[in-house]
């Protein structure tokens, strides 16, 4: 707590100073390169608090964003001694059912540590929690939020009511990438989904809840470009082909693995990709998918309506903001750009228009939107490894446009636009049974004079509705209203 204090206090610090300015502070980096610093000694709580704040520009500045990128899942292992309670208590004996075991852990991470050894005559890696991970996580949890009931006075309702949300979903989804049963179903649905694709993802040997064992497949660390192309393996396309890899997970499949960092990709020494560690997954809807697609057209297109929109869909900006505001501060993200071709700009420019207005207009971004944002920060910097020139818009255009998503999204609005333009013609046709009473009510002659008016509301229903919808569609809408207008005008000369 103590250490935690003065952490909090220059971040609610930093973050009015941020807003005030447009300008990157580096001295405001510094203060985030100390919390970070403070979140490594606190351990693998912390540490994984981090990695998702990392992606959540509805909080933290920009500059914090920047320190907080660098915070990796590297912890040392613990005791072997420790290690080996958890394996017999879930295997059984070491010695009784494996016919190897390397008790020098290959790698350490904050909720676990990964082994090498013989299992059943294969190769395999065995995977195993913390030592009393459950308590540890409790304890820290329960201090983190004391820390903000604590802090609740000094800061606007908004913002504490945001980390509440952030911190109430962690203190959840936490205890799920601790568990290796969820992991393993996370693999085998992210394998059902992308093995045609020629990745490979290792074979379940054994799970419980505390240890997992997979296949060993070793392979070429993905930013190890030297030994890549020594065994050679064309860079430039491998960061194409990754990148392909995860935006089709996330754009066409239902699931997605969203911690992409070095450690986590490999390559074989014939250029197939290998895929580690599904503990950390995002899951998105329909509805969530195409509203993420409109939000890359109108960043490709430069369109802030159609930005603005999108984020709105996606709820990662407040209803009550105000669209003049946020559109003013679009535009000038995107001058900012300098007038540059799309093709030529980086995933983290066309993300920084979208984190520029979320930190200014800030409103509780959805999980899954936060492991989108965090899943392709991670993946642009190992694809500019690989391929310093690399472009993700044109990988993205790949996806859009010569594998059809862009159609299913024209299809998507269309099928919307025709459902709620009928739900809008009937709310207006409920009028019409008791038009027709009172005009039944009139003389013969005087309904003979009235006897269009059914019809001229109906089609000032429809034309009242296409007006609605045509900001969202102007290019079914305007033709349409056009059409509308004609008969009205036919009809009234009749």
């Amino acid at each position: 707590m103590i250490k935690l204090l003065p952490v909090f206090r220059r971040f609610l610090r930093d973050r009015k100073k941020s807003k005030k300015s447009e300008e990157y502070d580096y001295l405001i980096e510094k203060n985030g390169r100390k919390a970070v610093n403070v979140f490594i000694e606190l351990g693998p709580t912390f540490i994984k608090l981090g990695q998702v704040l990392s992606a959540r520009p509805d909080l933290l500045p920009k500059e914090y964003l920047k320190a907080f990128e660098d915070l990796q899942d590297n912890v040392p292992p613990d005791d072997f001694t420790l290690a080996r309670k958890i394996i017999e208590k879930n295997v059984g004996r070491i010695e009784e059912n494996f016919e190897q075991f390397n008790e020098n852990a290959i790698s350490g991470a904050s909720l676990g540590q990964v082994y090498i050894a013989r299992y059943k005559n294969r190769d395999a890696v065995v995977k195993v929690n913390r030592y009393n991970i459950t308590y540890i996580l409790q304890r820290d949890l329960i201090i983190i939020k004391r820390l903000l009931r604590l802090f609740k006075r000094f800061i606007d309702n908004y913002l504490y009511i945001s980390i509440s949300s952030v911190i109430s979903d962690f203190s959840v989804r936490i205890y799920d990438e601790a568990n290796y049963f969820i992991e393993a179903e996370n693999l085998r649905r992210i394998k059902s989904n992308i093995s045609k694709y020629g990745i490979i993802i290792p074979e379940i040997f054994f799970v419980s809840r505390e240890v997992i064992i997979l296949e060993y497949l070793p392979g070429i660390k993905i930013t190890d470009v030297k030994g890549l192309k020594e065994a050679g393996i064309d860079t430039k396309k491998l960061a194409y082909k990754l990148d392909l890899t995860f935006i089709r997970m996330l754009l066409r499949n239902d699931i997605f693995h969203a911690d992409p960092h070095p450690g986590n990709i490999a390559v074989t020494s014939q250029g197939s990709i290998i895929l580690y560690d599904f503990g950390m997954v995002g899951k998105l809807d329909d509805k969530t998918r195409f509203s993420l697609l409109k939000l890359y057209d109108g960043l490709i297109t430069k369109d802030p309506d159609i930005i603005i929109d999108s984020l709105l869909e996606l709820n990662a900006l407040s209803p009550a903001a105000n669209r003049g505001i946020i559109r003013k501060a679009i535009e000038l993200s995107i001058a900012n750009l300098s007038g540059r071709n799309v093709n030529e700009m980086d995933i983290s420019e066309l993300l920084e228009i979208a984190n520029n207005v979320i930190f200014e207009f800030p409103f509780h971004l959805p999980r899954e939107l936060v492991l989108y944002m965090r899943m392709s920060s991670l993946l642009e910097g190992i694809c500019k490894t690989l391929d310093p020139n690399f472009k993700f818009v044109l990988v993205l255009q790949e996806i859009l446009y010569n594998e059809g998503m862009l159609n299913e999204l024209y299809r998507k609005e269309l099928s919307d636009f025709i459902s709620k333009s009928v739900i809008s013609i009937e709310k207006g046709l409920d009028v019409l049974p008791l038009l027709k009473r009172r005009l039944e009510e009139q003389t013969d002659a005087v309904n003979q004079k009235n006897n269009k008016i059914p019809v001229t509301i109906f089609l000032s229903a429809i034309l009242i509705s296409l007006f609605i919808f045509s900001h969202n569609y102007p290019v079914i809408a305007y033709p349409l209203m056009v059409l509308d207008i004609i008969f009205f005008i036919i009809y009234i000369k009749k």
